[in-house]
């Protein structure tokens, strides 16, 4: 079940302007992991266990980012990335992945702009969530602008 969570001890960084991160995967510990890691630093976090509640949760909740596993039993993160990348405008894409560099790079092929490798350092993770916020920002001025 998909749920909106925020660290009650963290006021959101932009307000309004805040990132919402939706976080996939099917595995619970990791999921469990990257949004506590997010939320304690501040950021809007959504969970979903798998690619098509994420579809769902995406639409619902209007989301910027996307940190997504790779392997995942009902729709791949690979097939996810190229759902999304059809979007306008898209979400910024962080694959993850404990299968090794070559699923990474085929994720980047899709249209993940960042990726990172199981089990996931928390300082890397932060770091590819602000260029992500970075992108999207830049994204929205060139927009406006």
């Amino acid at each position: 079940m998909a749920a909106l969570y925020r660290d009650p001890q963290q006021p959101a960084a932009g307000g309004d302007d805040v990132a919402r991160i939706l976080i996939v995967d099917d595995e619970e510990s990791d999921r469990l992991l990257v949004q506590a890691v997010l939320a304690r630093a501040g950021h809007e976090t959504i969970v979903a266990e798998g690619g098509e509640e994420a579809l769902r949760e995406f639409l619902r909740y209007g989301i910027d980012i996307v940190v997504t596993d790779l392997q995942m039993p009902d729709v791949h993160g690979f097939e996810l990335i190229s759902i999304l990348r059809e979007f306008h405008p898209a979400p910024a894409v962080i694959a993850v992945s404990a299968t090794g560099p070559f699923q990474l790079h085929m994720a980047e092929a899709l249209g993940a702009e960042w990726t990172l490798l199981k089990p996931l350092d928390p300082g890397l993770l932060l770091d590819a969530v602000a260029r992500a916020e970075e992108s999207r920002i830049g994204r929205e001025e060139e927009r406006v602008g």
